[in-house]
């Protein structure tokens, strides 16, 4: 699924080599440099050199420290977030924002700007739920302000962000009603400005459509309709705004729109197009979806070979550029069925094990993502063919583990023989190298997780929750973060902070606990709720689909729930 298909991601590529070359030259001549050539420096390097373009602005900081000049140190601390989050250093990009919000903290202008990139460098790196706290602090600067035009532009790229964790409902209340507003505004003399936020919603909505086509079980054709409809228009006006990005974009949504209804060779007609553009305008992000969904139609043909060069390049663009790709888990399980056709069952487990590393890690994806994706590769049964592959391997490696395990058995025997002869000798010296060895040893101390929030914030939040739990309202259907936050009256950061550090759990785990938990005591206690089929039981504990009420419930006591029922009931008799 591409859940943020025409994100406009820009990385820059250079050669390695030069630029460290380039960094040292930069580092030794900058010292007696100009302010001016400094700048000129920094703006010459800054889309070629992101490396030799931070040295230039290191430098102008350590002259704006000085008081002889009239730099503000906000501008270049706000370049040099740019900077690093360019070259993929998240530590180095928020400590440089911050210090320009403590610059700017008296300016609402500025304010509303540095908190934009901070929010922006959140969503770079993955950190959605951070990402959308600092949008919506922007965002109510520019309500204060009546600033309709910010606003509409900051719920767009809220909305982007609920696409990429799923909450595609929620994410097209924010932007189809922008469309209208947009519309106006190109109606003015000079809307040249209003052109790509307003080509940006229509790519928004019609990517959101064809990812509710796919949450909604693909069964109706009205969300692919209304996707394709959007897309055209996006399409149309890129040509009469020239907008080359926009038009490759769109392109490259109407490919898998024809993916998605199932004309593959009309599809992969449309990528390759949009793939030829893509390249020429540098957009590696764009790329990725280009190639994941040539791979996805090899996929559908059955042309595996094909299908695994595809999504071996995707992956390994992924690694190049440290992308955040939000289709990462798809890719996975993709590459492990597609190695399963071929017979290859070491690279079926190396795959199938990374796509469930990333299921364990995806607490961003909403509930309805998550099942969805299992569902729609049959994880459960597939699992089972990954057992069966597992242990065909192991039996083909049993004889050779037992020559290995002779020959280290013989290794063994010859090294204890001349250790026996040895043992006088170095008897003294043994003894020493232990003495030396035991106060060597000390036991070190794990530091203490910080989680800034207050200790009475911590106990208000413990209390909801068990006042949630006491209550069962974990049994509610859709039981996002953002429910349980309404619930326990605090906010979805400080709620999934408390539970990681106090329950020692992620989110999605902490409820899957209480819900099996609960599944598992009122099987044991009631007869009744025994009888019911396993729909109804995943019904009753909030689950959409049996399936995945069956794979959490297996995930924690090893044990289908039909199988637990059966010999409750035998026990019972």
């Amino acid at each position: 699924m591409n859940k943020l298909f025409f994100t406009l991601i820009s990385f820059i590529f250079f050669n390695f080599a030069n630029a460290q070359i380039a960094k040292k030259i930069v580092q030794s001549n900058l010292k007696n440099v100009s302010i001016d050539s400094l700048k000129k420096g920094f703006y010459h390097y800054q889309k070629t050199n992101p490396s030799v373009a931070k040295e230039y602005l290191v430098s102008l900081l350590q002259k704006a420290s000085s008081k002889d000049t009239i730099l503000e140190k906000h501008k270049i601390h706000y370049q040099l977030a740019i900077i690093f989050s360019t070259l993929r250093n998240k530590d180095s990009s928020l400590h440089h924002i911050n210090n320009a919000l403590k610059e700017v903290e008296n300016d609402e202008t500025l304010l509303s700007n540095h908190l934009y990139l901070k929010g922006g460098i959140y969503y770079d790196f993955g950190d959605y739920i951070e990402a959308i706290e600092y949008y919506t602090k922007v965002y109510n600067i520019a309500k204060k302000k009546n600033d309709l035009f910010a606003q509409a532009n900051l719920a767009n790229d809220i909305a982007l962000i609920k696409t990429q964790i799923g909450d595609n409902a929620d994410a097209l209340q924010l932007v189809r009603k922008n469309l209208p507003f947009y519309e106006q505004l190109l109606n003015k003399k000079d809307s040249e400005q209003y052109r790509a936020p307003y080509l940006n919603s229509l790519m928004t909505v019609s990517d959101i459509y064809t990812n509710l086509f796919i949450d909604k079980g693909k069964n109706n054709k009205k969300y692919l309709d209304s996707a394709r409809y959007y897309n055209s228009i996006a399409l149309q006006k890129s040509i009469r705004y020239n907008d080359d990005e926009a038009f490759a974009i769109s392109l490259t949504l109407k490919g898998i729109i024809h993916h998605e209804e199932g004309d593959i060779e009309q599809s992969t007609t449309e990528l390759i197009k949009a793939e030829n553009l893509i390249q020429s305008l540098n957009l590696p992000g764009q790329l990725l979806i280009s190639q994941l969904y040539r791979g996805k139609n090899y996929y559908v043909k059955a042309n595996y070979d094909k299908a695994i060069t595809y999504f071996i390049k995707t992956d390994s663009l992924i690694r190049h550029t440290n992308t955040n790709f939000p289709d990462l888990q798809e890719l996975y399980i993709l590459l492990a069925k597609s190695y399963e056709q071929k017979n290859d069952a070491k690279n079926t487990i190396k795959y199938y094990n990374l796509f469930h590393e990333k299921d364990l890690q995806n607490d961003y994806l909403s509930q309805q993502a998550l099942e969805n994706l299992h569902k729609e590769y049959d994880v459960v049964i597939f699992k089972d063919t990954i057992d069966s592959l597992q242990k065909s391997l192991k039996e083909k490696k049993y004889n050779y583990r037992i020559l290995i395990a002779v020959f280290l058995l013989l290794i063994m025997i010859i090294i204890m023989y001349y250790k026996r002869k040895q043992v006088q000798n170095h008897k003294q010296f043994q003894l020493v190298l232990n003495e030396l060895d035991s106060k060597k040893q000390q036991e070190k101390k794990s530091p203490s997780k910080e989680i800034n929030i207050s200790e009475e914030n911590i106990s208000k939040i413990l209390q909801g929750l068990d006042n949630f739990e006491k209550n069962e309202q974990f049994l509610k259907k859709n039981c996002s973060l953002n429910f349980v936050a309404n619930k326990t009256n605090t906010n979805s950061t400080y709620l999934s902070k408390v539970i990681q550090i106090h329950k020692q759990k992620k989110f999605i785990q902490y409820i899957t606990d209480l819900r099996i938990d609960y599944a598992l005591e009122k099987l044991q206690a009631d007869k009744k709720f025994r009888a019911y089929n396993i729909k109804s039981i995943a019904a009753e504990l909030g689950y959409n689909s049996a399936e995945s009420f069956s794979k959490d419930f297996k995930r924690r006591t090893k044990l289908y729930p039909s199988y637990y029922i059966k010999k409750l009931n035998e026990t019972a008799i």
